[in-house]
């Protein structure tokens, strides 16, 4: 009796140490490149603070995943000059399926005189259709150009996320 009593203990304190490694290697890996547009942006500046500037913005674009998946994006969020943004972003696929993920950053920034890159976290919010049920997180850096005044078109950003994910098993 004392045997299995203490067989019992082992295994349970083995599922508990080990249960997470586990967990972590039936974790999938998601890659993803997205282009995106500035369809709205409000900004204020903030008063008795030289260069703060805060907003909200709303982006539009596509997504193209590593498995050839292409899915319409949606983009929203806040920002602020000093703190940085964070927001939500909206994937819907063609089978009906959807991924919102919630970001913020940056968590690095690298200026630069054509571009300005910035690296940033995500979590997997949510999930509908074949990602019901989706737990995870990643990064994402994002390259935006920074336009002469001749050239007007301004607002895209060219972003490459890649996060680790899991599903409920069925």
């Amino acid at each position: 009796m004392k045997k299995i009593v203490m067989a019992s203990i082992l295994s349970f304190i083995l599922l508990v140490a080990l249960g997470p490694i586990v967990t972590q290697a039936g974790a999938e890996t998601m890659n993803f490149k997205l282009v995106s547009m500035v369809e709205k942006m409000e900004r204020v500046k903030v008063t008795h603070i030289d260069g703060v500037v805060i907003g909200v913005m709303d982006r539009k674009g596509l997504s193209i995943f590593k498995n050839g998946d292409i899915a319409t994006t949606s983009c929203r969020g806040t920002f602020d000059t000093k703190k940085g943004f964070q927001g939500y972003s909206s994937i819907a696929f063609d089978d009906g399926s959807t991924l919102v993920l919630s970001w913020k950053g940056p968590t690095r920034m690298v200026p630069g005189d054509k571009f300005r890159e910035y690296l940033a976290t995500f979590e997997y919010a949510k999930g509908t259709g074949r990602f019901k049920g989706i737990k995870g997180s990643g990064t994402f850096t994002a390259k935006a150009p920074q336009w002469n005044k001749d050239y007007k078109a301004m607002g895209f950003t060219y972003y490459e996320f890649s996060g680790n994910y899991t599903l409920p098993s069925q």
